[in-house]
């Protein structure tokens, strides 16, 4: 790997996990990609497109590096799933593709690399996996801690606050938040007077 792209990574992961990223970068076949913020997906995984492809991994830009990791795991397993079953159709987030998550996040889950407080959360992930990380509320809050941005005093989500508040989207979308359908929040949009459907840790700002 060259100079450049090892101080990429050591921008972006836990210093702690980098050499293991490294091996598992070096040792497959595909292209790693940051992009900047996607509000439907924290990254990505896009198999070659004909037999003499490579296949590509992309990033949001924006992740903390205990995320970033988490979600590097997740499209590395959807890599893996890919290589290991040529031909076949899999369900996405199936048996293959969650086994296959578990055994490469195990690696990883040292107190050297992830918190206490992470780890615990990703514990009992493993226990019941979910698609992301996003839609494991325990463990989507305790990831959110880490944001450069958070603190106690400033990050607010759709779930703080009172039912009818006006807010904006990261996205510059301006809702009203409505009531909670499971795990999600109804809210109305004023642009466009459209409902959608939006996750209670999505951030929220003043309109």
């Amino acid at each position: 790997m060259k100079e450049e792209e090892l101080q990429i990574l050591k921008r972006f992961f836990p210093a702690a996990a980098v050499p293991m990223v490294v091996e598992a970068y070096e040792n497959a076949r595909f292209h790693l990609r940051f992009k900047r913020p996607r509000t439907t997906k924290l990254g990505d995984y896009c198999g070659p497109r004909n037999a003499n492809g490579i296949s590509r991994i992309t990033l949001n830009i924006d992740l903390n590096p205990y995320q970033m990791l988490v979600t590097f795991v997740h499209e590395l397993a959807h890599y893996t799933v890919h290589v290991n079953n040529p031909g076949k159709r899999l369900e996405p987030h199936g048996d293959e593709w969650k086994q296959t998550f578990a055994q490469l996040l195990l690696p990883y889950m040292k107190p050297e690399i992830f918190p206490e407080d992470i780890l615990l959360a990703l514990r009992r992930h493993l226990q019941h996996i979910k698609a992301s990380s996003s839609t494991d509320q325990e463990l989507a809050r305790v990831l959110k801690r880490y944001d450069a941005q958070a603190s106690d005093d400033e990050l607010r989500t759709v779930e703080d606050l009172p039912d009818g508040t006006v807010f904006r989207l990261k996205n510059g979308m301006t809702l009203q938040k409505g009531p909670l359908r499971r795990t999600r929040y109804e809210c109305k949009s004023l642009d466009n007077g459209r409902t959608y459907s939006v996750s209670g840790l999505a951030e929220a700002f003043p309109p």
